[in-house]
């Protein structure tokens, strides 16, 4: 029953964080319109940052696993049919019908996934924060910085985006170092000695792998391979 509890609490609260964040968010744009990519990359920064909402809810991992499967099913059918709309499609910024529906649906699967793995096998839940917003904010740091001031393409690679700069990726190690390490230290309560190493080796090996994942799937690789990193690191500096 407790379970059941810890859903419904951590369901309520995200529609409240949700709704509140998407009508400022909203608002603000309905006054001072901002640029699309920006506007993208904030609403995106309202999906994957309920992580926190969902774990901090629950007061065991089940329930923490069990709110991102409960939002796919409570939001997918009218997300489908919102999304045909265009005046929708163009509002949210999508570059294709459809893609709020299967990001979201990527997203919070990925969630699901990567909080059952930390938190519940690894017992570590700082590691699905941590992972899911090395993701989110450095993703979203790439894609600005490296649209502004990305003059230096990645060509070198056959297989990697070629609009995708080494600006973007070297944001993207920066923003995910420093969301990385306030979450082991704040989340975890890890001491700075303890977890610098670990975010270190993680933080680039995230920034290289959303380089080379196409076609929007670094939402999954990046959270994965930066909770193996961190775990690893953690057994290997002797944290655990």
């Amino acid at each position: 029953m407790s379970i059941i509890n810890d859903v419904l609490v951590g369901l309520k609260y995200f529609f409240i964080y949700m709704f509140t964040y998407a009508l400022i968010l909203f608002l603000v744009n309905k006054l001072k319109p901002l640029p699309k990519e920006l506007f993208r990359k904030l609403f995106h920064f309202l999906a994957f940052s309920s992580v926190v909402v969902m774990i901090y809810a629950a007061s065991e991992w089940v329930a923490a696993t069990l709110i991102p499967l409960g939002l796919i099913v409570l939001m997918m059918p009218s997300l489908s049919i919102m999304s045909k709309n265009k005046k929708f499609s163009s509002m949210m910024s999508e570059r294709r019908p459809g893609e709020l529906k299967s990001s979201l649906v990527q997203l919070f699967g990925t969630m699901t996934g990567i909080i059952f793995v930390a938190w519940g096998i690894l017992g570590r839940k700082e590691l699905a924060i941590a992972a899911i917003l090395m993701w989110g904010f450095g993703d979203a740091s790439a894609a600005l910085i490296g649209k502004r001031f990305g003059k230096h393409k990645v060509v070198q690679f056959k297989n990697v985006d070629h609009k995708k700069s080494w600006e973007g990726t070297f944001a993207m190690g920066i923003v995910a170092f420093v969301f990385g390490l306030a979450t082991l230290m704040l989340v975890g309560n890890v001491p700075l000695e303890n977890c610098i190493i670990p975010v270190m080796v993680a933080a680039p090996l995230a920034a290289l792998t959303e380089l080379f994942t196409k076609n929007g799937y670094d939402t999954v690789t990046v959270p994965v391979i930066s909770v193996v990193s961190i775990y690893s690191m953690y057994l290997v500096t002797g944290v655990l």
